[in-house]
């Protein structure tokens, strides 16, 4: 290897070193969830897609700011997304909701409100029915 090339590639391996060291230190204030932690869920919330509905749990869902809340979303038929909203219509989170399997999530909630839950992949004709106002309740 030519002696530059090799200068080059010292320059690219400390480049990336650095981008990563600085991106995911947990000193970074954007940084809230760490790659490495693997919080233990204080709940967990069933919800299921299928036929264009979205099923939530009879009793509703409620959590507490600061709590873990682990939402395991399934469906049998396409696939969907699990989106939830604050009131102001801005997404907190989604994810994708695939046929067969148990999709997991889990979430921290920083604010106290309503939020709304909506399917945010598109799963056909009926795609904007799928939307449930005031369906997770965070308390203080």
């Amino acid at each position: 290897m030519d002696p530059r090339e090799r200068n080059w590639l010292f320059v690219l391996i400390g480049v990336f070193l650095v981008f990563n060291i600085i991106t995911l230190s947990p000193l970074i204030p954007w940084q809230r969830w760490l790659f490495w932690s693997d919080p233990v869920p204080d709940q967990a919330v069933r919800i299921e897609f299928g036929d264009y509905e979205i099923q939530l749990p009879a009793e509703g869902i409620e959590v507490q700011v600061g709590e873990y809340v682990e939402f395991v979303a399934t469906t049998s038929d396409v696939t969907y997304g699990l989106g939830v909203f604050r009131e102001d219509g801005t997404m907190v989170f989604q994810e994708q909701v695939l046929p067969g399997r148990e999709n997991r999530i889990v979430w921290k909630f920083d604010e106290a409100g309503i939020y709304d839950v909506r399917s945010t992949e598109y799963s056909g004709p009926r795609h904007s029915e799928m939307y449930v106002p005031g369906a997770i309740r965070v308390t203080q």
